[in-house]
């Protein structure tokens, strides 16, 4: 088939891929992981490029039911430029080869940098402010919505991130690792965990205010919490995985610790 045989994908074929796309891990397998929910996602925009059930239809089928795994909320920027190289190589203007390559090279580098921004930064901080504006209301004896700001948060950042993806990897094609340097995940994800710590310090401080006149004097654990948040913060750059256990660890049983002194002398 000639290169100007070859259609252009629309946007609403791109929208149709984006909605497939968030079901991305629906049918995750330890063989492909999540090459099921690619094949889905992409198969729109197949039926666009080749005609149903055709040789070359087949073959791209073929294709993307191999291996793929990356982080979903990224995931969007991975397809789209499979998209575009897609549609390149049905143009014959890049090989099969180079083709593969680029997308699993962009797909685990994408994987990397979306665990560190979005699963080890991002979410904490937001389950954290959801967490500490509900202790916070509580302890004033106030019905709060505030739970709700968990996912509203993590939404307002992940949602456009995987859905524009697939528009913006669509326009980059081949060049999309130029999205990952313009990322900057590492500075980010630094910048959000250091918000996160002063944050667990700043709830802890407003917590001996709050309830120690109702414990009487029986605080030092907080004081304890206060003290190791900012060492588990350094300690995140030499022993990242026990940093952020620890820090993890740390809130809780600092929200514990309150949660239990306001529930013995019945501020709630």
């Amino acid at each position: 088939m000639g290169e100007n045989q070859i259609p252009s994908l629309d946007r609403a074929t791109l929208w149709r891929v984006a909605a497939r796309s968030l079901f991305l891990e629906a049918s995750w397998n330890l063989i492909g992981q999540q090459n099921l929910g690619f094949a889905a996602a992409v198969n729109p925009a197949l039926k666009v490029l080749y005609k149903a059930g055709s040789e070359e239809f087949v073959a791209a089928q073929r294709r993307v039911l191999s291996f793929f795994n990356t982080n979903p909320v990224l995931s969007g920027l991975v397809i789209g430029a499979a998209l575009k190289l897609e549609e390149e190589r049905a143009k014959g203007l890049i090989s099969e080869r180079d083709s593969s390559l680029i997308v699993s090279t962009l797909a685990s580098t994408l994987a990397i940098h979306g665990d560190l921004l979005f699963w080890q930064a991002w979410l904490p901080f937001s389950c954290l402010m959801g967490f500490g504006l509900t202790w916070l209301s509580l302890a004033q004896g106030q019905i709060t919505f505030w739970p709700l700001i968990i996912p509203a948060l993590f939404g307002a950042l992940a949602w456009p991130t995987r859905i524009g993806g697939i528009f913006y990897g669509y326009r980059l094609g081949a060049t999309a690792h130029r999205a990952v340097a313009k990322l900057k995940a590492p500075l980010i994800a630094r910048v959000v965990l250091r918000l996160t710590v002063f944050l667990t310090g700043f709830l802890t401080v407003y917590s001996v205010k709050l309830i120690g006149p109702k414990t009487d004097g029986r605080i030092w654990p907080i004081f304890v919490i206060a003290a190791l948040a900012p060492l588990l913060a350094l300690a995140q750059k030499r022993w990242p995985k026990i940093g952020y256990a620890g820090l993890y660890l740390l809130i809780v049983f600092g929200l514990t610790l309150a949660a239990v002194a306001l529930y013995e002398r019945s501020l709630f």
